[in-house]
């Protein structure tokens, strides 16, 4: 909350040039209460401002107040609204009766602060504005029927250095600051080993994205059959898109990480070169993300087989809008358990690069369940949709997935390293869900393993678990569920 005196002292001191004295308290709750976020603030020393709408006038009171000297434009249609704003004793206020009027009189300028009242709110005005002034900070509010959200949001990152709309009746606001230049929305990196069966079904469904401003890297990783050439030939189609990088091979999670250190994206997404995605995946999910101001933005899948089945999976709950579908996750960490898939989320760069999260280029396979665990670990806000757009192709052959044999015991030494790498900064809370992971994960092999290998399995599975989480262990049956899925 911003430190300002009391309403009541106000009032005293400037009672008598408020331009309408019913908004007064409304406008200094939103005042200390930040309502405009706490970078869009009349109270900063600004020389330069515009308000569409002029309220209470509380503000434009307590801006001449921070500095006798500032310029305010206002704009307000209401006539007794605007005698009123005249008859302030205070230089440099100048009023206008439209926006119309406001451009035919007002030369292109900088101004340090807008702020456009829900009333005053229009997409073609906001237009008009970015089109003719530089803008520094600029506020408001509107209905989600006058502009579409992310459409406000892009906007306004192109054209000034921070932003806050509140979006009315919504949990969510448009905000943010200038984007960087030229910088993808999203980085697709595609992993690809002996896919050439696949692999153009696939990179034709990111390319005819609804999402225009995206980055394809697809990592050949050392393929021994089409699948180099096919991705050659999209690179050569879509140039200023696609880009296709060939390296030695090295398993799933080393290409993963190449694209990974080569996204430009301000957002990464993973895709599998056998699977494909749905037509507004990236432009929904970004949305989401940009909205939610979320490091991890989440839809559901479906389960694609050969015989066209489909198994459909929104595995979106616990969010703050509609039937709790959509919206910010109110605690992620019930997202921990779920199935260990990085493929239906987008990841905000700067947030792996914060917490130095990577793949573990050692492990060779399901290298997926480490960074779905640690990235939703340390995620403080995940935003979902329920829409399923992924389509996870399962009884392809040479699937990891499909796998029954020795490469599931590559589990122990995931678990192992994972421990390594969450237990030093994780709360009792993730230690327990990582636990539960493990078990899931142990059963789940022990459910699939050949009849052979089971005995082995399990007895390290259990040594493994007792050792790993003796801290935290719970007499919850989990023996007697691991032997149970063995049987």
């Amino acid at each position: 909350m911003l430190r300002i005196e009391p309403v009541e002292s106000i009032i005293e001191k400037m009672g008598a040039h408020f331009v309408d004295s019913t908004l007064i308290h409304e406008d200094y709750q939103r005042l200390v209460n930040c309502h405009y976020g706490k970078s869009c603030n009349p109270l900063m020393f600004n020389e330069k401002l515009l308000f569409l709408g002029a309220r209470s006038g509380l503000e434009i009171l307590l801006a001449k107040k921070a500095n006798p000297e500032a310029i305010i434009d206002v704009i307000e249609s209401n006539p007794l609204l605007r005698g009123k704003i005249s008859e302030i004793p205070l230089n440099h206020i100048n009023v206008f009766a439209s926006f119309n009027e406001y451009i035919a009189g007002t030369p292109a300028q900088s101004y340090d602060f807008v702020r456009i009242d829900r009333a005053n709110f229009s997409l073609t005005f906001l237009t008009e504005l970015f089109s003719r002034h530089d803008i520094s900070s600029i506020c408001g509010e509107l209905n989600e029927i006058d502009c579409r959200p992310l459409t406000l949001y892009r906007m306004s990152r192109e054209n000034c250095d921070s932003f806050f709309f509140n979006i009315k009746g919504k949990n969510y606001n448009v905000a943010g600051s200038r984007k960087k230049s030229q910088q993808p929305e999203v980085t697709v990196v595609v992993a690809a080993y002996g896919v050439e069966a696949y692999l153009d079904e696939c990179i034709a469904s990111i390319v005819h994205q609804s999402l225009k401003n995206i980055e394809i890297l697809i990592i050949d990783d050392g393929s021994v059959d089409e699948t180099g050439r096919k991705a050659d030939e999209w690179e050569n189609r879509f140039p200023d898109v696609i880009r296709v990088i060939h390296k030695k091979n090295g398993g799933c999670a080393s290409a993963r990480l190449e694209g990974l250190k080569e996204a430009k994206g301000e957002y990464v997404a993973f895709v599998d070169g056998d699977d494909w995605v749905e037509q507004p995946m990236y432009e929904d999910l970004f949305e989401s993300a940009a909205l939610h101001n979320a490091e991890i933005a989440q839809c559901g899948f479906y389960e694609f087989y050969a015989d066209q089945t489909k198994n459909y999976y929104p595995t979106s709950w616990g969010a703050d809008g509609q039937n709790g579908t959509s919206g910010l996750v109110r605690d992620t960490t019930e997202y921990l358990t779920l199935m260990p898939s990085i493929w239906r989320r987008i990841y905000k760069t700067s947030f792996l690069k914060k917490h130095k999260i990577e793949f573990p280029v050692q492990i060779r396979r399901h290298d997926d369940l480490p960074f779905a665990f640690m990235t939703i670990a340390r995620a403080k806000r995940i935003s979902v949709i329920p829409d399923c757009y992924y389509a996870y192709r399962l009884n392809r052959p040479g699937q990891d997935v499909g796998a029954t044999d020795e490469r599931l015991f590559i589990h122990f030494e995931i678990f192992e390293w994972l421990y390594e790498q969450v237990r030093p900064w994780a709360s009792m809370a993730i230690m327990s869900n990582m636990r539960l992971v493990e078990i899931g994960t142990h059963s789940w092999v022990l459910g699939r393993l050949d009849r052979d290998l089971k005995n082995e399995y399990l007895h390290k599975a259990i040594e493994g678990v007792r050792e790993r989480y003796k801290n935290y262990d719970l007499n919850d049956g989990w023996i007697e569920r691991m032997n149970l899925a063995s049987q």
